[in-house]
């Protein structure tokens, strides 16, 4: 029988047998309606009569069912729409018979059925129609979770989201799931049955699954109010059972308002470094952005493709999207059209150029004149930087300095500048080329008659970015491995790309200029302590299954990452993720002077040569696993 039954699972009954079988059932329905308005006394019914009336009865209800198509769904796969058809087609029949009738009162008795019968006729066949769906469509569930294989899953959580997760999960006929219980900290749940389902604390469950010896159990998420270490602490505790996690997706995700089997995914390494929602100063924020001419370099990056979309919230003037990478250009301004934030798309101006481009860059800000400008562009990958000092310098140094000289003469509002915490002391030569921006920046806001307010911001790691290591880690994980950290005690700091660039909005305009805005990272994360979770939430072992591999520390490369020098300290603000540096300040004639002489001589000259040019700039910058660390010795200027 199983095996009869899985042969036929995927097939499906041709829609011509459903009207068949509806037909029959009106045909049923009609002689019962009948019966039932005489009282069972069949000697008072025509016979004649009657074959007429039933005649006329299928041949207006088929009519109808063709018309609204109640034959066509899948009947397994009833739903609220097949319904209502159903019920629409019935009420049409009986007003057409109704309509008929009086025609028969005119001489057609074939045509004038009594009121009565089809009042009956009605309510009975509306429950027959829908009444036989729901047998079959319960049959066929039945049969469903008794032959084929079924998921075991854990609840956590056993609130209204979990018996929501629940309910979706009874519903799933393609992958039925067997909900084995609930778990839930709340003592007053403890012990306690929701719609037939036992909840238990923490301890009982890990007790139960290990006593039952369960395999392949999934745990899932369904709570919300939920914190990240809460959610750390869990997920340690299940994983070690060998069970798979996985994570309901917020209310506002699902899909009208219906939670889906299918929207329940995998938990991933973001969702356990994830930090609480941030709030900012909207109507401040629209002040400072809306209907204004908002320019932002970099714009197809990881930070200034969010800062450009968290901008068009604001609804500015004019969006100014500047990028050399043209393919990822193309596909953020695709992304951008289809929300239709601007009107006719207008406000859009998208830019291929390289921000170190003098004539080209002079150019368009004598066209589009912009207020506020974001800059985001950047050479960012530490040891490609450190096989090119000179690109590092010409476009993270004196591609910010041609901006903000730029930004002086066409009278930009504000100039927000997003740098790195490996400007901190840097040890490599990305680093010190950002170091070097900031410095150039800042000294701008002390020269007279500068009406320009220059902001800068500095964070870490952002999840996600392009480059990072999670998403090298997942590759390698796929592959099979080995997973390579460069350090067993390396520590990064994470923030999500839409966090980082919400902070930079809420910096960019409490800004009164001068200011290195630095944000609160949070806890910073062991790489390793990473790679050995990402390996565990993909089902798999450190070591054992997923080779996990040393490769020591790249060139210019820290163990950890510093978001201020000892020389700095921070003064809180207004938002509690927003510190604000106080910085040695830098001698605005002096940087440009020593700028102004390597600019012209800056391709020609050699990696040694443009590194001890930033070490004598930068005095704190000492290189670190680089060939350069032999300029730190050497006391010569250029």
């Amino acid at each position: 029988m199983k095996s009869i039954f899985n042969r036929y699972h995927d097939h499906f009954v041709s829609r011509w047998v459903v009207l068949l079988m509806d037909l029959f059932i009106v045909t049923f329905v009609f002689m019962l309606s009948t019966v039932i308005r005489f009282n069972f006394e069949l000697e008072y019914i025509d016979p004649a009569l009657f074959k007429y009336h039933l005649a006329l009865v299928v041949a207006v209800k088929m009519v109808f069912f063709l018309v609204l198509r109640t034959h066509a769904g899948i009947v397994r796969h009833t739903n609220l729409l097949d319904a209502r058809n159903i019920v629409n087609a019935s009420l049409l029949s009986v007003v057409t018979l109704f309509l008929l009738g009086s025609l028969g009162q005119q001489g057609i008795p074939a045509l004038n059925i009594p009121h009565s019968i089809l009042v009956i006729d009605l309510f009975v066949s509306v429950f027959g129609l829908l009444g036989s769906r729901v047998l079959i469509k319960d049959i066929f569930r039945s049969l469903s979770l008794n032959w084929k294989p079924r998921k075991k899953v854990v609840i956590y959580g056993a609130g209204s989201l979990g018996i929501a997760t629940k309910n979706a999960l009874s519903g799933n006929l393609s992958t039925p799931y067997k909900v084995l219980f609930f778990v839930d900290d709340n003592p007053q749940k403890k012990g306690v049955s929701i719609e037939g389902i036992k909840v238990y604390d923490r301890q009982q469950a890990r007790e139960i699954i290990q006593g039952a010896g369960y395999k392949d159990v999934e745990l899932i998420f369904a709570i919300q109010s939920i914190t990240t270490a809460e959610k750390n602490e869990i997920t340690d505790e299940f994983m070690t059972l060998g069970m798979a996690l996985r994570i309901v997706p917020p209310v506002e995700e699902w899909i009208n308002g219906q939670l889906n089997a299918s929207q329940i995914a995998d938990i991933s390494i973001e969702d356990l470094l994830e930090r609480p929602a941030i709030s900012i100063h909207n109507d401040e924020v629209r002040s400072f952005l809306h209907q204004k001419r908002i320019m932002v370099t970099g714009a197809a990056g990881s930070i200034g493709s969010e800062i450009v979309r968290q901008v068009m919230r604001f609804r500015p003037q004019e969006l100014i999207l500047v990028d050399q990478a043209e393919s990822a250009l193309y596909d953020l301004e695709s992304e951008l059209t289809r929300l239709k934030l601007c009107e006719g798309n207008d406000c859009l101006k998208i830019e291929v150029e390289n921000i170190a481009g003098k004539k080209q860059m002079r150019k368009l800000f004598a066209r589009y004149r912009p207020e506020v400008v974001f800059h985001a562009a950047a050479y960012k990958h530490v040891p490609l930087m450190e096989s090119n000092p000179a690109k590092a310098v010409e476009v993270n140094g004196f591609g910010t300095r041609l901006l903000a000289d730029l930004s002086v003469e066409h009278g930009v509002e504000r100039f927000v500048f997003i740098s790195t915490d490996k400007a901190v002391n840097p040890t490599n030569v990305m680093g010190a080329s950002k170091r070097l921006a900031e410095m150039y920046v800042q000294s701008l806001n002390t020269v007279r008659g500068v009406k320009t307010r220059f902001i800068t911001t500095r964070f870490g790691n952002v999840l996600g970015s392009n480059g990072s290591v999670i998403p090298l880690f997942k590759r390698q994980i796929a592959a099979g491995g080995p997973v390579t950290v460069t350090h067993p005690e390396i520590i990064r700091y994470f923030m999500t790309i839409p966090e980082a660039c919400q902070l930079v909005l809420e910096a960019g305009t409490m800004g009164e200029g001068g200011e290195i805005f630095v944000f609160d990272m949070g806890v910073p994360v062991k790489i390793i302590d990473l790679a050995h979770k990402m390996i565990r939430l993909s089902g798999k072992e450190p070591y054992t299954q997923i080779p996990i591999s040393f490769t020591g520390l790249r060139p210019g490369e820290k163990l950890y990452e510093e978001l201020l020098s000892d020389e700095e300290s921070t003064l809180p603000t207004h938002h509690p993720k927003i510190m604000v540096a106080r910085m040695k300040p830098s001698v605005y004639h002096e940087v440009k002077e020593e700028m102004d002489r390597v600019a012209p001589v800056l391709p020609d000259m050699s990696r040694e040569e443009v590194v001890q040019f930033l070490k004598f700039m930068i005095p704190e910058y000492i290189s670190k696993n680089s060939p350069y660390e032999k300029l730190d010795h050497v006391e010569e200027e250029l």
